[in-house]
């Protein structure tokens, strides 16, 4: 996107179509918004301010139901708001902004401090093969790039977010290898182990990410090959039943056949038992 949105319907239809940004960075975006709402939204009072935002949130948290970290960034900056009562308009406005501003450099930090955490567990491996766009995947090859490391990437179709983290890959100096979704199971025996991010951690361990992932983790245990996820721990949700988002049937570009239905479902869910471990900015959790 060109400039950021500022209307709240303008947010809203960004939240809605973007598929440039992984699920952390999105809920990021997404709690940006609202810190502008805060500063904009016409209000009379306190009351109404703190009515019209928590509303406004929680809107927006349901724009993307497959992405936990949206709900969880916004709701956590919902409850900060329910503490505002006592100020006056002025006082809340500028309080539910730096409120927002905070959770959103403790998001960044975790952001950081994963990579940190996957880079140290990773170091020594030669061959990392990751699918779809993760800036927590790319915050760790940045950490582990002066380690002689390599990667393997898939297009990630329809629209090819693998293209973009590729591009940072090569421009790092990383050799990188670019493959299409379907060769996964081929080129996983030639990775040394899996690394990819999430855009939601179920209650029992499952991960959901983008479509693929389930078959990338079944040619890893297959081929014997350690698969693990990087994350944010606000990445993490109270349930075990997903909403997996479908996306436009235009993006696949079909033919237009008679009798063709078409599915485009951008998500899936990769269980537990193939997770070799969990990493998030607290460490290493191991599948025991």
């Amino acid at each position: 996107m060109d400039e950021e949105p500022r209307s709240f319907a303008q947010w809203l239809e960004f939240l809605r179509i973007d598929r440039a940004h992984g699920a952390g960075q999105l809920a990021q975006l997404a709690l940006r918004g609202m810190i502008d709402q805060a500063r904009v939204v016409s209000a009379e009072s306190t009351t109404d301010l703190i009515t019209t935002l928590s509303a406004q949130a929680e809107q927006m948290a349901a724009v993307r139901p497959s992405m936990a970290p949206l709900y969880n960034l916004l709701t956590r900056w919902r409850a900060q708001l329910e503490q505002l009562h006592d100020a006056d308009l002025a006082q809340a406005r500028t309080k539910a902004t730096e409120r927002g501003e905070r959770i959103l450099i403790e998001a960044a930090f975790a952001g950081d401090r994963v990579a940190d955490h996957a880079a140290a567990l990773l170091d020594g491996h030669r061959t990392l093969i990751t699918h779809s766009y993760s800036s927590t995947v790319l915050k760790t090859f940045s950490a582990l790039r002066r380690h002689d490391v390599r990667a393997i990437v898939t297009e990630s179709r329809p629209l090819y977010e693998g293209h973009q983290m590729a591009r940072q890959l090569t421009q790092w100096g990383i050799g990188t290898t670019l493959i299409t979704d379907a060769q996964l199971g081929l080129a996983v025996a030639d990775a040394d182990v899996v690394l990819v991010g999430a855009d939601t951690v179920l209650a029992d361990g499952a991960v959901v990410n983008k479509t693929g992932t389930y078959l990338l983790a079944l040619a890893a245990h297959d081929k014997g090959v350690p698969f693990y996820v990087c994350c944010e721990s606000f990445k993490q949700a109270d349930t075990t039943q997903p909403h997996l988002e479908a996306m436009p049937p235009k993006e696949l570009t079909a033919p237009d056949l008679p009798h063709l239905a078409i599915q485009n479902i951008y998500f899936d869910v990769t269980p537990a038992r193939l997770i070799t471990g969990w990493i998030d900015e607290n460490g290493f959790r191991p599948n025991r």
